[in-house]
């Protein structure tokens, strides 16, 4: 049969022994006690073994061969074992005359068992007072593990232990916790001393501004660049976008249906007279075109109606239909009968009648776009895509280029209105302008006009001052001629006392921070200091330069 085998530690008290006695999971279960028996020196101790292992049917060895512990564990009715090969001694094997003869006797009377405090052995021999019938054993009494009350049992044994054995567990975290804290600590502390000092001096320097203003020019040409003497390079970048607006179309005219009607023309006829197509007619200063040809002849055999005098004179009268059609429409062409009219017909015109009234003429009204519409809708169509343009032309060229805004241009294909000039624009619908247009700019690099302007003001500059900024460059009056480009380039150039980073350095290093202060502020050029740090322990600057910053500024 399988056997679990529990191996008790110095610092276990009963209850853990209890609990893995209930957690084993085997119905033979050897004790190993250390070679302090420490918990098991208690008879209450060993009793509640005995009761635990019947109460949970399972068989408890204790493995030892201490003589107290045998007899203890022989009250107890536990069998014990020398190892965990040999065969367990029961309980029933001893006899009160073994009992006696351990190395270690004790009184299996409960009442009687010594102090099991550190540091004392059991000892239950007679005292020399005691007299004879007290050295024989005393008879055992017969304690059932159910009348055995834990609770009891355990106050009895903490009434009758002197001293304990103190325990650290219950130190053992704040042990660990302080020793972690303590590490901690002196890591801080060395950080804190060594590593973490550092400082920042910022430094204000009074300028002044200067005006840069030098004529320039550009070339398409990198090989016929030279930017010390002001010949620069520049590049070229172009966007294209079909750009789009709405806008109010204001013209109007007349869309209704033109009158139509027929004259009869009377001329004298002395051969033939045709009436050409397109030949306009007026009455009541309205004007007519003729829609086609006409003509009369002699040879029709005509009668003539006048007189055969006036017909020697001026020729056969004769009349020729013909068809006109207003030249505007509206209801005010709808002429009646009988009108008097005119033409600029030439010959022997007698005159021109209508026989029957005209009609046909509608008077309708509509809005068209005009061509000034167009021209206004082109303005703001430029207007509203300039910025756009800009912007993306300046993505092409990158940080590293300086734009030249005076050198951006727009060209603009030309826009197709919908709908078109002279066309009407139907209701519910909003004329718009579309054009592709193509937006162009220049640029060069900015370090090539930086270090031109850098080197132009250090010429002109004394010993004892130097260059701090340089404003951002732009450029005027930018021109092309025949592939030629100039321009102004202008900028702001401050200068002041030339202050350098070592000689900061040099005053500061090791030095308390107010002392830095004045030492730095006692320089020409000077307007003020400003030293940090970056915790409030740190009241000196560090002699490593490496954890010094400087910062030179212009005064604002």
């Amino acid at each position: 049969m399988n056997k679990d085998v529990i191996y008790i530690e110095p610092e276990d008290d009963i209850t853990d022994i209890i609990s893995k006695i209930k957690a084993s999971e085997q119905k033979i279960v050897a004790l190993v006690p250390p070679k302090k028996i420490g918990v098991l020196r208690s008879a209450v101790n060993t009793k509640l073994i005995a009761r635990t292992a019947k109460l949970q049917e399972k068989a408890v060895v204790i493995v030892t061969t201490d003589p107290s512990l045998i007899k203890l564990s022989a009250v107890a009715g536990i069998p014990v074992a020398e190892n965990l090969q040999s065969r367990p001694k029961m309980p029933s094997d001893f006899s009160p005359e073994e009992l006696d003869d351990l190395n270690a006797p004790i009184s299996i009377d409960e009442r009687n068992i010594a102090d099991d405090s550190p540091g004392k052995t059991l000892d239950a021999s007679p005292k020399p007072t005691d007299s004879p019938a007290a050295k024989k054993p005393a008879k055992r009494p017969e304690v059932k593990p159910e009348e055995i009350n834990s609770k009891d049992l355990e106050k009895d044994e903490q009434k009758k232990s002197k001293k304990s054995i103190p325990s650290f567990d219950k130190y053992r975290k704040l042990i660990i916790a302080g020793s972690v804290a303590g590490v901690a600590l002196i890591i801080f502390l060395v950080w804190a001393i060594v590593f973490a000092p550092a400082a920042t001096i910022s430094v204000a320097v009074r300028t002044t501004a200067d005006n840069f203003a030098e004529n320039v020019s550009f070339t398409t040409k990198s090989s016929e660049a030279n930017p010390e003497s002001g010949v620069f390079y520049i590049e070229k970048e172009e966007y294209k976008q079909e750009n789009s607006v709405d806008f109010s179309a204001t013209g109007s005219k007349e869309i209704g249906d033109k009158a139509k009607g027929t004259l009869q023309v009377g001329v004298y006829v002395k051969t033939n007279y045709t009436i050409p197509a397109g030949t306009q007619f007026t009455a009541d200063g309205l004007n007519f075109t003729a829609d086609s040809g006409a003509s009369v002849s002699m040879s029709d055999d005509s009668s003539c109606e006048n007189s055969l005098s006036s017909v020697a004179q001026n020729g056969c009268l004769l009349y020729a239909s013909v068809s006109v059609t207003a030249a505007e429409p509206g209801e005010k062409y709808n002429l009646a009968s009988g009108k008097t009219w005119t033409s600029g017909l030439s010959g022997n015109v007698y005159r021109i009648t209508n026989a029957k009234a005209f009609s046909g003429g509608t008077s309708k009204t509509a809005i068209i776009v005009q061509q000034s519409d167009v021209d206004n809708a082109k303005s703001k169509l430029e207007q509203s895509n300039e910025s756009v343009g800009k912007d993306e032309l300046a993505k092409k060229f990158g940080d590293e280029m300086l734009v030249i805004d005076a050198s951006y241009a727009v060209d603009s294909t030309n826009p197709v209105p919908v709908p078109a000039i002279g066309e009407e624009v139907s209701s519910g619908t909003t004329p718009k302008l579309t054009a592709t247009t193509t937006y162009s700019m220049y640029a060069v690099k900015k370090s090539d006009i930086e270090n031109y302007i850098r080197n132009l003001t250090n010429k002109s500059l004394s010993e004892d001052r130097k260059i701090y900024e340089i404003g951002t460059p732009f450029f005027e009056k930018f021109t092309s001629d025949d592939g030629k480009f100039t321009a102004k380039l202008k900028a702001t150039v401050q200068t002041g006392p030339k202050v350098t980073e070592e000689d900061i350095l040099e005053k500061s290093k090791g030095k308390k921070v107010g002392e830095v202060q004045s030492l730095i502020k006692s320089i020409n050029g000077v307007s003020s200091v400003k030293v940090t740090t970056p915790f409030f322990w740190v009241k000196s600057v560090p002699n490593d330069p490496n954890k010094i910053t400087i910062e030179l500024k212009v005064e604002e």
